[in-house]
């Protein structure tokens, strides 16, 4: 088919898809939420290698936001249920014919009252329920409107089988439980689940083949997954501790669309699931901090929001499911329009530099008198919007005194205080260390042995190193006469 003429069919039942769900989102009394777009670390799902980083003049760990989960959830301190639709970033190595870099996520948070109960009546079973029917209506709401102004359209052009479309409409959504999931696929294929295993591609497609009988095409409910392989906020189930009131929504041809849950509400339950989730480890091993997630955890530990639930539906799954196609590339208006642009080739790749600041990454750990020695000649560098200075604790808090930002990072005997010089290390993290020795004569001293693994580290890297004042003061002052 022509590129212009799909292209502008595309875009057609796109604006029909939005219109239709916003409409319905008004009539069930939802309030409509700017979300921010950049955001910390809360703003991921559950994998926090997939977060496109964000440059800043502040050096602050900023990312794309992957959702507005959390965001929505700030916002029922003041409402009973809100909705947005965001542009979701995932740094995906290349996109093929299931993932995307950046696509549209329609989101909805409600909280109990908007059911008829309160905290104190509040029952986590209903509230589940209700997150079902809640998904259903929308991607009901999706394609009720979409079919309205474009079944012509995707009959004759696209040759879809507008009956099918329109059942979905009017049918409650069929429902599996994980566990049984797991069962099914055992028992009438090859595969060999076992309770934990995170569902692929794959097999959500046969669970949706098997389910759909005579050749229909409803969307599928998978609920109640294990607690170890979903978000740490997700609610475990007060009767099964193993799972969690979670559901996903498959759908014929595109898979995934919908991810979902009952909140946590209970703050020590809440606080130790993120404790203990791959997400936080990830986190920390990457110089995250738990503070990071301190401002929700406090949302919840003050009662600041009712029980709530939510969920997120991927708009281009669902216009795979309305247009029948396989490859969700050709149903999204971004990777169309970058065909054009060419903005993800990687004939451009290592072009960022050029147009954009390279900042220096200077690691300075050194002796009290070595400080006073090169105070002036940090303050030179200090000033310099591409260097970022990292120091020792009591450089940090020497240079501190004087006004001079630094990023505080820990020794490598310092185990387990994050950031820690060795994880740094063995991620290449710095450009440039400045470890002027000490202590020369108490070889056995704590200092000399940090010193001594930081001048290794940086010598097996090919870490530039410098170990005298005089080297350091020379080094410094021609990075301040350089452009």
């Amino acid at each position: 088919m022509d590129f212009n003429e799909h292209f502008a069919n595309l875009v057609k039942v796109n604006s029909s898809l939005n219109h239709g769900v916003a409409g319905h989102y008004r009539q069930s009394g939802l309030t409509f939420l700017d979300t921010p777009a950049i955001v910390g670390i809360t703003g991921a799902c559950e994998n926090v290698d997939t977060l496109f980083k964000i440059q800043n003049r502040l050096d602050l760990p900023l990312f794309f936001t992957q959702t507005g989960q959390l965001s929505l959830e700030q916002a029922l301190q003041s409402f009973p249920g809100v909705f947005t639709v965001i542009h979701s970033a995932r740094d995906e190595e290349k996109e093929d014919k299931r993932h995307l870099r950046q696509f549209r996520l329609t989101e909805e948070e409600f909280d109990c009252s908007l059911v008829g109960m309160t905290r104190k009546s509040y029952d986590e079973n209903k509230m589940f329920e209700e997150l079902l029917k809640h998904i259903q209506k929308a991607v009901q709401a999706m394609i009720k409107s979409v079919l309205t102004e474009n079944a012509e359209m995707l009959k004759k052009v696209y040759k879809r089988d507008i009956k099918k479309l329109e059942k979905t409409v009017y049918s409650n959504f069929l429902r599996i439980e994980y566990s049984e999931a797991i069962e099914l696929l055992n028992k009438v294929t090859n595969y060999k689940l076992s309770f934990g295993d995170d569902l692929k591609s794959e097999h959500e497609a046969k669970i949706v083949e098997i389910m759909n009988k005579d050749n229909g095409e409803l969307p599928v409910f998978i609920t109640k997954y294990p607690k170890e392989i979903k978000f740490f906020n997700m609610k475990v189930a007060n009767n099964n501790p193993k799972i969690v009131l979670s559901a996903d929504l498959i759908l014929p041809y595109a898979g995934e669309a919908t991810g979902s849950a009952v909140r946590e509400h209970n703050f020590q339950k809440l606080n130790d699931r993120l404790l203990t989730s791959n997400m936080y480890r990830l986190h920390i091993q990457r110089g995250g901090k738990y503070t990071d997630f301190k401002w929700y955890l406090n949302i919840i530990q003050k009662k600041m929001t009712k029980p709530h639930a939510g969920y997120g539906i991927g708009n281009e799954r669902v216009l795979q499911y309305i247009f029948g196609e396989e490859d969700i590339r050709n149903v999204s208006l971004f990777s169309l329009l970058n065909r054009q642009t060419g903005d993800w080739s990687t004939e451009k790749y290592g072009q960022a530099p050029i147009i954009s600041t390279v900042k220096k990454h200077v690691l300075i750990s050194i002796g009290q008198k070595d400080k006073k020695a090169l105070l002036p000649h940090i303050k030179q560098i200090s000033k310099r919007d591409d260097f970022i200075i990292y120091a020792t604790e009591k450089t940090h808090k020497f240079l501190r005194e004087y006004n001079i930002n630094s990023s505080l990072v820990f020794k490598i005997s310092q185990i387990g205080q994050k950031p820690n010089i060795g994880d740094l290390l063995d991620r290449r993290g710095f450009d440039l260390i400045i470890n002027i020795p000490t202590n020369k004569n108490r070889k056995a001293s704590k200092e000399f042995t940090d010193g001594k693994l930081i001048r290794k580290g940086a010598k097996d890297l090919g870490i530039t190193l410098i170990t005298s004042v005089t080297a350091a003061k020379e080094v410094m002052n021609n990075f301040c006469l350089k452009n």
